[in-house]
């Protein structure tokens, strides 16, 4: 019986290896005389990267930040309009409301539109602001000098110590209701008795504070309010403060529903150029493997030559350029989570320039997305590449610098 030889033939893992070895060497192997073109791509597609999460975080920030200071010192989480300006009532309002498991403070508050002028004739054109100061408002305000919240003198902002000053006498100027007239102007001289700062620049340079009895005695008419801070979602603590039988509430979007809108409309904005970066990105990538195969396109035709299947070289030309992209987004990702790490050190001059004190942070799902995206397009236009380049004769592929 004739003894028959038995041919082994390379396994799939082999070949495997094998391609995952030469990928890496046609990317950035020394001997590789296209590794400075790899290097550049994988820089370049970093940079781009690094540049839409840094624009990203940084416009996300900004928009926390307002809203952060809208819902700490401007409307609150929610507002309860009371019909009364009975101090007693209001108060009792306001621990009925807080007694609520979904409310974290309730407190009285109210605004008066005045026009205060100093004894050099410098004025200003804001409110006052009587309220009972609690939660997130009182952690966040600040005495600069004297003590807040004494009867019978106003709290002034720093922002505004130049034309009103500690211990300044001023004289405000606002609207009464009349027994002929429905409102009439009333003036009364007031001391500036501390001066206060927050982080809303906006709210300190027309604010002046006081607590609710001086405003009554300004304004016994006046309107009360209820402030509410809440951790739970607004809607919800609307729907239980309706069931206790208040009729005017409203939350803070609604209260700046022309100010959320404009804010809507600028994450529309982001998102769209958030688009128009990841385009930038791809088209970056197509032309870059583009520039790569055609620079192989003699090495495509010589490992053919060689005895490679067009299935085994467009794999391997399919996983070079997985790798180079991939190499880019890890590059990309290590600048952008080292630039957040190093931010606090920078926020001193970003609060001098902007004078806010942002906090950024990085969304996992938007860089998920942004790393698949880049992965499957790059993926998809070298298996686009390397196929037209297939098509060709391996003698045109030696013929010619171009066949695609």
């Amino acid at each position: 019986m004739p003894l028959m030889e038995s041919v082994s033939s390379p396994s799939p893992i082999i070949d495997m290896q094998v391609l995952l070895l030469l990928c890496t060497r046609y990317a950035f192997s020394k001997q590789n005389r296209h590794r400075g073109t790899s290097i550049r791509i994988t820089i370049g597609l970093g940079l781009c990267l690094f540049a839409i999460i840094a624009v990203l975080s940084f416009m996300q920030a900004l928009q926390r930040d307002q809203f952060d200071d809208i819902r700490t010192f401007e409307s609150f989480d929610l507002q309860v309009v009371l019909s009364t300006s009975d101090e007693a009532a209001a108060r009792h309002a306001a621990d009925e409301i807080e007694a609520l498991a979904s409310v974290d403070n309730a407190f009285i508050y109210a605004d008066i539109p005045v026009i205060t002028q100093a004894t050099a004739g410098d004025t200003v054109a804001g409110r006052i602001r009587g309220l009972e100061a609690e939660g997130r408002f009182l952690s966040q305000l600040n005495s600069y000098r004297g003590e807040l919240f004494v009867p019978g003198f106003l709290a002034s902002s720093y922002s505004n110590s130049r034309t009103h000053a500690l211990k300044d006498e001023v004289k405000v100027t606002l609207l009464k209701k009349g027994r002929q007239a429905t409102v009439i102007p009333s003036q009364k001289n007031m001391v500036i008795g501390s001066l206060y700062y927050t982080s809303s620049y906006d709210f300190d340079r027309a604010t002046f504070l006081c607590d609710i009895e001086t405003l009554l005695s300004l304004n016994p008419d006046v309107q009360l309010k209820i402030g509410i801070f809440t951790q739970n979602d607004v809607l919800e603590v609307k729907r239980h403060i309706l069931d206790l039988g208040y009729e005017e509430v409203a939350t803070y979007k609604e209260l700046n529903a022309s100010l959320y809108g404009a804010m809507e409309l600028e994450q529309k904005m982001m998102t769209l150029m958030l688009f128009l970066m990841v385009l930038v990105i791809l088209v970056h990538i197509r032309s870059s493997s583009r520039r790569l195969l055609l620079a192989k396109q003699r090495e495509i035709a010589m490992l053919r030559s060689m005895g490679l299947t067009k299935k085994q070289v467009q794999s391997l030309f399919v996983l070079q350029s997985l790798l180079v992209t991939l190499i880019g987004c890890v590059v990309g990702l290590v600048f952008s989570y080292s630039a957040v790490a190093l931010y606090p050190m920078l926020s001193h001059a970003v609060y001098q320039s902007m004078g806010v004190h942002l906090i950024l942070e990085i969304r996992t799902y938007e860089v998920v997305f942004l790393v698949v995206s880049i992965l499957v397009f790059s993926m998809l236009a070298s298996f686009q590449g390397t196929h037209r380049i297939l098509k060709a004769d391996i003698m045109e592929m030696f013929a010619h610098d171009e066949v695609i």
